[in-house]
């Protein structure tokens, strides 16, 4: 296995580890920013060494289970739901606040909504709404994680799978970014 740890202070996963977490997360009807699978890659990096300690081969795991599945929807779990208590009226608006920084400094124009961020869309972003013009609204939500969705009612809505704090919010601002640019296509079309 390749470890892409340059020292022990960094992540320590395989590049086998993380294509195969990036593979099962593309199957997934939602989005996740680089340090979820990051996360993910290192847990079954890791789970792969103890079953080599068992005299698994990492090879071995395919026949039975999809290992990568199983720590893609764990490690997603932790991101995706609230910690308990919910997050306070405080700390979505500050979550918020980190959103539409990043947004900004990424050039796209967000600003507050209610409930969440409205984004302006571009002229490569998919076409969503009633007249296909909406632009996009981005949430935290109080009792989960991160979702996106046009403005306007009855739209789909996609996850986004990242930590709920400063750090997650400038990677939500870059999938945003990509989404309004074009460069994810439709993600609700499936």
């Amino acid at each position: 296995m390749t470890d892409t740890s340059a020292t022990t202070d960094g992540p320590a996963y395989t590049t086998e580890a993380y294509a195969a977490v990036e593979k099962a997360a593309g199957s997934r009807r939602a989005l996740y920013v680089p340090s979820v699978l990051e996360h993910a890659a290192e847990l079954l990096t890791d789970l792969w060494a103890t079953g080599e300690k068992h005299g698994v081969a990492q090879g071995e795991w395919a026949w039975v289970t999809g290992l990568a599945d199983a720590a893609v929807d764990v490690v997603a779990r932790q991101y995706d739901r609230a910690p308990k208590p919910e997050r306070t009226v405080e700390q979505v608006v500050t979550l918020q606040g980190h959103l539409i920084s990043a947004l900004k400094e990424l050039g796209l124009t967000a600003r507050p909504g209610s409930p969440g961020v409205i984004v302006s869309r571009g002229p490569d972003t998919p076409r969503g709404g009633y007249n296909g013009d909406a632009d996009i609204d981005v949430r935290i939500y109080s009792d989960g994680g991160w979702a996106f969705s046009f403005a306007a009612d009855g739209a789909s809505v996609m996850s986004i799978v990242a930590p709920a704090s400063q750090a997650g919010a400038s990677q939500v601002a870059e999938i945003v970014r990509a989404f309004v640019r074009g460069e994810l296509g439709n993600v609700f079309r499936y």
